[in-house]
């Protein structure tokens, strides 16, 4: 048993880790707004498109060093469209009832930098070109991307995830994974549709309290006897 106990340890040394790469926020922002023409907080019309337009508010991991926050200075948006409904599921009784929208994998999601700020949440529809000026700083392909909501929650919170391929942007060489590839996000947060005009203005149909998580996975790399006798010496 001692001997068997032994070959175990030394076959878990064999597989050495590697310092992993950041994982976890690396955007962060509120407000962010959704709208989709026709749609409700419980009825999604199929085929129609969402877009989300938001402000980011702070950054951390690999994009640390940016600052959204001096007065004046630079401002960072980012703008997703192409959300494609496929229809909104109810579950449960009036009273307790979710809402679950889900939307065709394709959407694209972009972050911008611009030394003019100029985004407002005006009314909709928004001018979303105002959201879309600047640096592009990174953009990628939304897949598996849902809503979440209910009718019985005190604030009509909910949430809404889906995940992200970088696909470009000056900044895309950050998210290296190491092996030559791009390490994926995670679209995720906290939604309401609370029906008041200073929390959802008119017009949009959830505000959103959310971030993206770096999703990178951690690496492992195989060891020989050689060097795993090294660790004893």
């Amino acid at each position: 048993m001692r001997a068997a106990g032994v070959l175990f340890t030394v076959a878990l040394l064999a597989i050495a880790v590697v310092p992993p790469a950041f994982s976890g926020p690396i955007v962060d922002w509120d407000p962010a707004y959704f709208y989709e023409p026709g749609a409700q907080f419980n009825n999604s019309i199929p085929g129609s498109e969402m877009k989300i337009v938001g402000t980011i508010s702070a950054f951390s991991g690999v994009l640390a060093y940016l600052n959204p926050n001096i007065a004046g200075g630079t401002e960072y948006t980012f703008f997703v469209s192409g959300l494609i409904s496929q229809g909104t599921a109810t579950i449960g009784a009036p009273g307790l009832q979710f809402f679950i929208t889900t939307y065709a994998n394709g959407g694209v999601i972009s972050i911008y930098e611009d030394a003019s700020p100029d985004a407002v949440f005006t009314p909709f529809p928004p001018n979303e070109g105002n959201f879309q000026n600047g640096t592009l700083l990174l953009t990628g392909t939304l897949n598996g991307f849902n809503t979440q909501t209910n009718d019985f929650t005190p604030h009509q919170t909910g949430n809404a995830e889906g995940t992200i391929a970088w696909t470009g942007g000056s900044l895309i060489g950050l998210l290296s994974n190491g092996v030559g590839g791009t390490c994926p996000g995670l679209f995720t947060g906290g939604l309401t549709w609370w029906s008041d005009p200073i929390v959802v203005p008119t017009g949009y149909l959830f505000r959103h309290d959310g971030k993206i998580d770096d999703e990178c996975p951690t690496p492992t790399r195989s060891g020989t006897w050689g060097r795993i006798k090294t660790l004893y010496r």
